[in-house]
């Protein structure tokens, strides 16, 4: 949905380049864990059955691939305790980084403890926070949850694990990431317009919902490439998602300054063609092509590709 932004950013391949797709090296440290390769599996549902059949090959792929991943929001646990199996899909802690993933304003109604309590029982390493201010403007009954901000640093220093600042599909703005960077967080998720919108997915469900209303974000949102360009100007771990479909998406992101990307809709959709193996097959293809981009670059690392040479177009010398 819309245009993330990574067409504004050109790598340029290396003729000289002596490195081919099977030396390129993807294993990538993060928070401590080893991982497969820099690739984190967003947050996408819970607390139905489908959910937990979307969490359990979701997480089969994560072990698999050596992946972190993310369930949905944890909302609906709180809510409604028996949906408790729909989450639990690291039993055996075999997934290398598991978080929880729940909004800011029911995180501090319910409090740190609380919080932390329910991601240790399910042997989860962190949390995500996200932050969804326009999804809940489209929502129908129009019941927006206020919360402080100010309040979500203590929270985050008092949780005791890491917590990871997401938006969801609008992208965060340079004041924003001002703030936000003064934050003890872990990590950020762009979630940058381009990608899937939950403000759009509510004005599709909303029965007032007009077309007028859905060119909103598509104007209002921060394309993903730009959250991450200007994301990199702080000193804090960027995970860039939002519109990330193809191995160039991806090399194109790390280039920008992201340490990982995530991708959701598309991994919903290889799950819906697919349930047993959709995902780790929507992935392993993803993956390939990352490595033949980095081939082309001569770069045998994630960390050798943020340091290659790029061509920006004009639009990231703003700071919107």
């Amino acid at each position: 949905m819309g245009d993330p932004g990574f067409d504004g950013v050109v790598l340029r391949q290396s003729a000289l380049s002596s490195v081919f797709p099977d030396e390129v090296n993807l294993q990538t440290v993060f928070l401590g864990a080893t991982l497969g390769a820099p690739l984190f599996l967003a947050p996408v549902t819970g607390g139905t059955p489908e959910g937990a059949d979307f969490n359990r090959s979701a997480a089969r792929c994560a072990i698999r691939l050596g992946l972190p991943m993310a369930t949905g929001s944890l909302r609906i646990l709180f809510e409604q305790p028996g949906t408790f199996e729909t989450f639990n899909v690291n039993a055996d802690r075999e997934i290398p980084l598991f978080f929880g993933n729940l909004g800011p304003a029911m995180a501090l109604r319910l409090g740190p403890e609380r919080v932390r309590e329910a991601c240790d029982r399910l042997h989860m390493h962190g949390l995500f926070l996200y932050f969804n201010h326009a999804q809940e403007l489209a929502q129908p009954d129009r019941e927006h949850e206020r919360f402080d901000p100010d309040r979500i640093p203590e929270f985050i220093t008092r949780f005791g694990a890491p917590v990871i600042i997401k938006e969801t599909g609008m992208g965060f703005c340079a004041r924003d990431l001002a703030v936000i960077s003064n934050w003890p967080i872990s990590g950020l998720d762009t979630s940058g317009a381009g990608g899937s919108n939950f403000f759009l997915v509510e004005h599709d469900e909303s029965a007032d919902s007009f077309d007028a209303a859905r060119t909103i974000p598509l104007q209002t949102g921060i394309p993903t490439a730009l959250v991450i360009h200007m994301a990199s100007s702080y000193n804090i771990s960027i995970i860039g998602s939002g519109g990330v479909r193809s191995g160039f998406d991806m090399a194109r992101a790390f280039s920008l300054g992201a340490d990982l990307v995530s991708c959701a809709a598309p991994l919903v959709r290889a799950w819906a063609r697919d349930p047993e193996d959709g995902i780790h097959a929507w992935i392993t293809s993803r993956l390939d092509q990352l490595r033949t981009v980095m081939s082309l670059c001569g770069t045998r690392s994630i960390g050798d590709l943020k340091r290659h040479p790029v061509t920006l177009d004009p639009r990231f010398g703003e700071m919107i």
